[in-house]
């Protein structure tokens, strides 16, 4: 059973069963919706639905419909969808919409549109015509952008600190759950400016000249959004590099200590393996302080060759000035902002 709200009084209301106003919001299940859509180029759009990854939309004649996917980030943190209804496979939440001039259709087996519009309609919020509804469901999901790009940035400033303190041990799992959650919005940002963009067109005679300046103030809003997660993907590039570098660095250094132990211990070896022969004529093999001279022997080698080792600074390992190199450019960075 479809749910209807109509527009009086500039205010969203429930419908009553006598009720005859022109502007009606109907809200159906999906499959429902579908059956009651007679057109089949709007039925076509609307039943890309289920396959979509990312909200488009197409103006066909005197309508817009269209499809609004919300990634996985986006659908768990949000509370206005339950996460009994995400889709399995891709945890994303998505409703479909058919908007004409007074009318505006709207799809959704997820609990998304229910709970914005009955919350319009609590609040009072004021609602001139159905375009101004899907304003305010699209508008809706753009309110935590600003929190959840911020959350991000917290996550990516940790592991760069961590990292710039030679620590390796990083949580690779939010690492990887940033990156997945980047590439969400990515696409989420790409559909709604499309989306945005049919809503806007000029050339549309579907809504207002009023209604397509507001659309183009919430497409405004969303390009600010875009930029800064373009900036936080560049960012991402540059902490996983940095932790490719410390990673290097590590490896690098482990293989330098097995260098210097095997140097260190190729004159010792060459001298036990010489002896070792046990020929009846060679030197100091059967004298009582024979032993006891080879072992200072090997002693002082080993010395003399950490002596010159550390000298020449073959024993510094660990990239630890490179660390401390990013973290005064890092300081300075901090001091020019």
């Amino acid at each position: 059973m479809a749910q209807v709200w109509v527009i009086r009084s500039g205010r969203l209301v429930a419908a009553a069963s006598e009720d005859t106003a022109e502007a009606r919001v109907e809200l159906m299940q999906y499959a429902k919706g579908l059956d009651a859509v007679a057109d089949p180029a709007v039925r076509e759009v609307l039943t890309q639905a289920e396959h979509a990854t990312a909200p488009f939309a197409e103006r066909l004649g005197t309508c817009v419909a269209g499809v609004v996917v919300l990634p996985a980030c986006m659908s768990r943190a949000s509370g206005k969808v339950s996460s009994k209804a995400l889709d399995k496979a891709t945890g994303a939440a998505r409703f479909g919409f058919l908007l004409k001039p007074d009318v505006l259709m709207l799809l959704d087996d997820h609990g998304f549109c229910d709970r914005v519009i009955e919350r319009l309609v609590s609040d009072g919020v004021s609602m001139e015509t159905v375009a101004s509804v899907l304003r305010a469901l699209l508008c809706a999901p753009l309110r935590e952008q600003p929190e959840l790009l911020t959350r991000v940035r917290d996550d990516l400033e940790v592991v760069e600190e961590r990292l710039l303190e030679g620590k390796v041990r990083v949580d690779r799992a939010r690492m990887m759950a940033d990156v997945r959650r980047l590439i969400g919005l990515d696409a989420f940002y790409q559909g709604m400016s499309d989306v945005l963009d049919v809503l806007a067109d000029e050339t549309s005679d579907v809504l207002g000249s009023e209604d397509r300046k507001r659309f183009a103030s919430v497409a405004r809003r969303l390009d600010r959004l875009s930029a800064r997660l373009e900036s936080l993907q560049d960012y991402n590039l540059q902490v996983h590099s940095l932790y490719q570098e410390e990673i290097d660095i590590q490896q690098n250094s482990v293989m330098q200590w097995l260098t210097v132990v095997a140097t260190i211990f190729m004159p010792l070896t060459f001298i036990t393996s010489w002896y070792g022969m046990n020929f009846k004529n060679m030197p100091m093999l059967g004298a009582s302080w024979g032993y006891p001279v080879m072992v200072a022997m090997c002693v002082v080698i080993a010395i003399a060759q950490i002596v010159v080792f550390r000298r020449r600074g073959w024993l510094s390992f660990g990239g630890g000035k490179e660390r401390r190199a990013r973290r005064r450019k890092r300081g300075k960075g901090d001091d020019a902002r």
